[in-house]
């Protein structure tokens, strides 16, 4: 993600575009896998496997896109709403992804618990 900040800033800057790089690449390091946890938890803890699949992804994606646009919006990007944009395209379908499988996962080892315990 960072290298697409740093081509979309580049025009503006060098020295811009290198600084919204770093800050979407300390950004993806430290709080993208918060978030991917986020969509993970919600999604297990909802009873229907669908909904907490479709509520993981909303919220965690509102949280990334959110604080990704917040981020870039302090001083230093040039263009804090294009540097937004690959977030706003490339963390919905990963988080349904992430949050399918460990779903997925979740409901294997539920069903190994109910048939054991019979």
């Amino acid at each position: 993600m960072g290298g697409m900040v740093f081509y979309i800033n580049l025009d503006e800057s060098f020295e811009g575009a290198v600084y919204a790089a770093l800050k979407q690449a300390v950004y993806t390091f430290f709080l993208g896998g918060i978030c991917v946890r986020l969509s993970e938890n919600v999604a297990v803890q909802t009873k229907n496997a669908y909904w907490g699949v479709i509520k993981g992804t909303i919220l965690a994606s509102f949280v990334t896109i959110t604080s990704v646009y917040a981020i870039h919006s302090f001083k230093g990007t040039p263009k804090p709403l294009l540097s937004t944009l690959p977030t706003a395209i490339l963390a919905p379908p990963g988080f349904i992804v992430l949050a399918g499988f460990r779903r997925y996962k979740y409901e294997k080892e539920e069903e190994k618990v109910y048939v054991s315990s019979l």
